[in-house]
């Protein structure tokens, strides 16, 4: 029973400092809080960042590699095939050149970002021609263009993982998308456990993992939880925050709008279970967060995504940069 003589943003801060869980109960009250207590978890939120990261901000940039080819049936996304009947203004493009990919890097690099991340639509990339192509882009990126180089290609062989370790790749992007008992609620024709074992094979592979989750599906508040203590579990090094942007002809089209606040609050809580790690806000935050965008990076991010999405816009990367240069912080550089 925690005690309510203390403030809860005493209490929060007495566990991590102490290494402890975070009791469910505790991190649900932060979806409660308003006012001044608000802005004190938020100012924690803050402070942990700053011990871990200090003012630097990750910027991380994509390209969507390969378009709307998936046989799928994930109800948030865009390029499922319970979608590509009904939306017809899905673009469907095979795998782009090695020099596309490399000139999009260059791109990146040039807005602000110091991480790019390769991402392919389907199950996984096992076709040999692919994978070379992925696999030279991805040693031409660590030559030529000073980022660091990530891959989001699905459910991904530790073979072929090992291959694109040795062509340089750094990050393998998966993420879990939400937890493990809603997950059943959003796609049948994988599992929970393949995310899992993806992910394992990619640390297996001695690659950095980069994964994380999409808020606003439906999920409770419990299952948020519940996400960010198993992506604690998996000892994930950078955790991407989605937010949905829902897309015509998706299940999940009409889903119910996330307020700006209940997306800090989740960022916060994500911080407080995950206080040593790079937490990003990324897709959706336009929409969802609004005029609140800066202060994601005052609620426990640390990243966000530059550019634009798989399927929807960004903002222009030069608006992220002077929004960063308002709040006092800095990119983050390439680490060679």
């Amino acid at each position: 029973m925690k005690d309510m003589s203390f403030s809860l943003t005493f209490q929060i801060k007495n566990l991590i400092d102490n290494g402890m869980e975070l009791p469910d109960d505790m991190l649900l009250s932060i979806y409660e809080a308003s006012g001044s207590t608000l802005m004190e978890l938020f100012s924690l939120a803050l402070e942990l960042k700053e011990k871990y990261a200090g003012k630097k901000v990750n910027f991380c940039s994509i390209i969507s590699a390969k378009t709307g080819i998936c046989s799928e049936d994930c109800a948030f996304c865009g390029q499922s095939s319970l979608v590509r009947k009904k939306n017809k203004k899905i673009k469907i493009n095979s795998l782009v050149t090695e020099s596309e990919i490399v000139e999009a890097a260059k791109i990146a690099k040039n807005n602000g970002a110091n991480e790019f991340s390769i991402v392919t639509s389907g199950t996984s990339i096992n076709n040999k021609n692919e994978l070379n192509i992925i696999a030279n882009a991805v040693k031409r990126i660590k030559e030529e263009v000073g980022i660091t180089p990530c891959a989001s290609l699905g459910l991904m062989k530790y073979e072929h993982l090992l291959l694109l370790k040795d062509y340089g790749l750094e990050v393998f992007h998966h993420n879990i998308e939400t937890s493990s008992n809603f997950f059943p609620k959003i796609c049948s024709t994988h599992s929970f456990k393949d995310n899992i074992e993806t992910i394992k094979s990619a640390k297996k592979a001695g690659l950095k993992i980069c994964s994380g989750v999409i808020i606003g599906m439906g999920e409770s508040r419990l299952d948020r939880i519940m996400m960010a203590k198993e992506i604690k579990n998996l000892d994930i090094d950078n955790i991407p925050v989605n937010f949905l942007n829902p897309i015509q002809g998706t299940p999940l089209e009409n889903a119910e709008e996330l307020t700006p606040m209940e997306c800090l609050k989740t960022l916060a809580m994500f911080r407080f279970v995950n206080p040593l790690k790079n937490i990003l806000a990324q897709g959706g935050r336009e929409h969802n967060l609004r005029q609140l965008q800066p202060l994601a990076l005052m609620a426990g991010a640390n990243g966000l995504l530059l550019g634009n999405y798989l399927l929807t816009s960004g903002r222009n990367p030069s608006l992220d940069i002077e929004l960063i240069n308002d709040l006092g912080l800095e990119k983050a550089e390439y680490a060679k």
